[in-house]
């Protein structure tokens, strides 16, 4: 008779993300945010690669096109939507910039800003794209309603945003000392207040 495997200790712990005390559906969930995710990234890459661009600078390209028509986008802007930092927003720009794809202004509104925007060449490579974005993007959220699509959006934002408080805590528990080493008691303190303040720098 084969021995009973040890069972796997929760990756969860939150009460509200427990089904009968396993996490076993919080796993399922995880698995098909990677599974999704994966395959978004393939079919961003995919676009970029139709128009000769890397994955990236298509979609900031793509992001600037679409913002523009609710009034004047910065890097700013972009970096916000995008959920990437300024400085690498500020790079990438540059680039497309010199490909001849975007231009930059100055905001006649605030001096002290640039305005990006895309070339007519910029917007006919976007442009050929669009007949192939429509097919492809009504087979990727067929299996959604209105109503379902309404509420997926601030549950993704939301998501994001803690995703971004998760990054900055696992860079604290690597920075400090190994998680075997950790005694019980001050694994339920937690990080102190000195280090509470430097996790939200990282955020």
């Amino acid at each position: 008779m084969p021995k009973i495997k040890e069972k796997a200790p929760l990756t969860i712990s939150r009460p509200e993300m427990l089904v009968d005390g396993s996490d076993r559906e919080f796993r399922r969930l995880i698995h098909a945010l990677f599974a999704f995710f994966a395959r978004c990234e393939v079919i961003r890459n995919n676009y970029a690669e139709h128009v000769g661009l890397p994955g990236p600078q298509y979609s900031i390209l793509l992001c600037i096109r679409h913002f523009s028509t609710d009034g004047p986008v910065n890097v700013k802007t972009v970096a916000e939507q995008l959920r990437l930092s300024g400085s690498f927003i500020a790079a990438e720009t540059r680039k497309l910039d010199e490909l001849g794809l975007l231009s930059k202004a100055q905001d006649t509104n605030d001096r002290r800003q640039t305005v990006l925007v895309v070339t007519k060449e910029g917007c006919k490579l976007l442009d050929q794209l669009a007949p192939m974005q429509r097919k492809v993007n009504d087979i990727q959220f067929a299996c959604m309603n209105g109503d379902q699509f309404l509420e997926l959006i601030p549950m993704m934002e939301n998501l994001t945003d803690c995703c971004g408080q998760a990054v900055a805590l696992q860079k604290y528990l690597k920075l400090g000392e190994p998680m075997a080493m950790a005694s019980p008691a001050s694994d339920k303190a937690g990080p102190n207040s000195k280090n509470i303040g430097a996790i939200k720098e990282v955020v």
